[in-house]
């Protein structure tokens, strides 16, 4: 788990640079969840798709935070947009990355 605090670390520093940078965003709230720091998750999901509206994979990442918090309804309305940006996630069962 050090591993994700690290990354986390080189995130902010990264996102103090650019704040705009939707992949930095997207990874650092894969490292949440990997962390089961889900709300915070979301968040950081959340502020990738602020900055890039058509990234699939932080709608996904979005829907699987909102998932774990037991927010059902918000999950599958992320889930859905990410599948319509992305239709192979009608797929996906395994860990995901965001490309950068």
């Amino acid at each position: 788990m050090l591993e994700f605090e690290e990354a986390i670390r080189t995130f902010q520093q990264v996102l103090q640079q650019q704040p705009d940078n939707a992949a930095v965003w997207c990874s650092w709230g894969v490292a949440l969840l990997e962390l089961q720091r889900y709300e915070e998750a979301a968040e950081k999901f959340r502020e990738a798709v602020k900055h890039q509206p058509e990234f699939a994979v932080a709608w996904y990442g979005w829907g699987l935070a909102l998932t774990a918090l037991q927010r059902k309804q918000e999950a599958a309305e992320k889930l859905r947009k990410s599948i319509e940006l992305e239709p192979s996630f009608a797929k996906e069962s395994d860990g995901f990355e965001c490309p950068t």
